[in-house]
């Protein structure tokens, strides 16, 4: 590889997550909360594994919203109207970052929860739940969440149904 083609392709990379940065609200606000929580490593100090395990988190979330930004691209540039197929893989695409986002918070949850609980809240030990319970109840939150959206999908279609029916 010549080392003008792999300047070209870093070049294109960065373009590419400037792009994101200047046009997508959740990329800035993705990049911000992880700025915050890095910081709050490096003042809490967490261990290298626990470190090691926050970036990842972050770096999923950032990759993934790249790749949604890039799906909406390509499906917005090959359909001019509403499809249905454009509407799934525009949802899937932001599936995957939602799932990302929330593993992203179990797992802060999880890195920091014990290094603020005896410094700040030993007043309040008794009355916060442990982490493991704390983990289980976003799980339940995210499955209600998901159940709720998709039963409302379903009864706006078939509102939508019923008013093709009628004309």
């Amino acid at each position: 590889m010549n080392v003008r083609t792999l300047v070209s392709s870093f070049r294109y990379a960065l373009e590419g997550l400037a792009h994101a940065l200047a046009t997508q609200r959740n990329m800035r606000i993705h990049f911000i909360a992880a700025f915050a929580v890095i910081v709050l490593c490096v003042f809490v100090r967490v261990s290298i594994a626990e470190i090691m395990s926050v970036l990842f988190a972050i770096s999923l979330v950032i990759c993934l919203e790249l790749v949604n930004t890039a799906v909406e691209h390509v499906v917005d540039h090959l359909t001019k109207e509403r499809h249905p197929a454009a509407k799934i893989a525009k949802d899937v695409a932001a599936a995957a970052v939602f799932i990302a986002a929330a593993n992203a918070l179990v797992e802060a949850y999880l890195v920091f929860y014990d290094k603020f609980m005896p410094i700040h809240w030993r007043p309040l030990n008794t009355l916060l739940i442990p982490p493991y319970l704390g983990v289980i109840l976003v799980g339940l939150l995210c499955l209600i969440v998901g159940i709720s959206g998709y039963a409302l999908r379903l009864r706006h279609s078939k509102k939508e149904n019923v008013a093709r029916y009628e004309k």
